[in-house]
């Protein structure tokens, strides 16, 4: 699959974009969308048109984000508080006051970034969280929205999706506190 010569220019645009971020620092960059689920064996109904990629960092990098690749990039940046918040949410939160902070920052935002980034921390086990699938005319969209590659910080990004996956619940958030073990050490 990834010998496709329609995914060329995006794979060297993701080795562009690799190599462009390091100077950022960034503590992980993960690929998503329909160019991951393609190369995880999910073909789709089209093929990927556009490389959607999530960097987290603190240092926000805008000259990479307005920079032309060759192919269509949609670059989100996230700190790492921001990902650390929504594992916390995740970890700690009842699902009943969990699920309208995540939703309500996609109407904030006007994009679901945040909801797929807690399924990509999740996994596909997503939905039994309750995080259910976006909508696109009316329509249950079912494509698995947890398929990802991290393309950088793979230690980091394992030790934030385990956080994130170990159900702690409102009441161990005291203890946690105590024993400082609340916050993701990053």
């Amino acid at each position: 699959m990834e010998n496709d010569p329609h995914l060329a220019p995006m794979l060297s645009a993701i080795d562009q974009i690799r190599a462009d971020l390091k100077d950022y620092h960034p503590k992980a960059l993960l690929l998503f969308g329909s160019l991951a689920r393609y190369l995880a064996g999910d073909p789709g109904d089209h093929p990927p048109n556009d490389v959607d990629l999530l960097v987290i960092t603190n240092n926000t990098p805008f000259l990479v984000m307005k920079k032309d690749y060759g192919c269509e990039v949609e670059l989100h940046s996230f700190t790492v508080d921001r990902i650390a918040g929504i594992a916390r949410i995740l970890r700690y939160d009842s699902r009943a006051s969990a699920l309208p902070k995540l939703y309500g920052r996609v109407l904030a935002k006007e994009h679901a970034i945040d909801i797929i980034a807690a399924a990509m921390l999740l996994g596909p086990e997503y939905g039994s969280f309750g995080i259910e699938q976006i909508e696109i005319d009316g329509i249950t969209d079912h494509r698995d929205y947890s398929i990802h590659r991290v393309l950088m910080g793979k230690n980091w990004w394992a030790r934030l999706r385990k956080y994130a996956t170990e159900r702690r619940g409102p009441l161990m958030r005291f203890t946690d506190k105590i024993v400082d073990a609340y916050e993701f050490k990053a």
